[in-house]
């Protein structure tokens, strides 16, 4: 199970204070934190889409998250979906989002 940032002081912490990777309508902002595992927050905008597929979204970001989460120990993560989108992201291109994003908290 993941831990979650429960607060907008949490959030507004990591994006006011951490690093910012923007990638394919989603932002990614990422803080080094004192204790061993990892906090997650995820932001979807309601222009990206309707209930369903925002909650599928959300799904489909805490399984790539779960499934990696030894990637992202000691830090908290913010994902932010801004872009209006006008078909669903297809899974695999998720996947391949996320990658990047894992290899650039690798790089730090």
């Amino acid at each position: 199970m993941v831990d979650t940032l429960k607060n907008s002081k949490e959030f507004l912490e990591v994006i006011s204070k951490g690093h910012k990777f923007k990638n394919s309508g989603f932002i990614f902002y990422f803080l080094k934190n004192n204790v061993e595992g990892a906090k997650i927050g995820i932001s979807i905008k309601k222009k990206t889409g309707n209930a369903v597929y925002r909650n599928k979204l959300k799904r489909q970001i805490k399984n790539l998250i779960g499934s990696n989460i030894h990637k992202l120990k000691g830090l908290n993560v913010v994902i932010v979906n801004y872009e209006e989108r006008t078909q669903p992201v297809k899974f695999n291109k998720l996947k391949i989002i996320f990658e990047k994003f894992f290899n650039e908290v690798k790089s730090l």
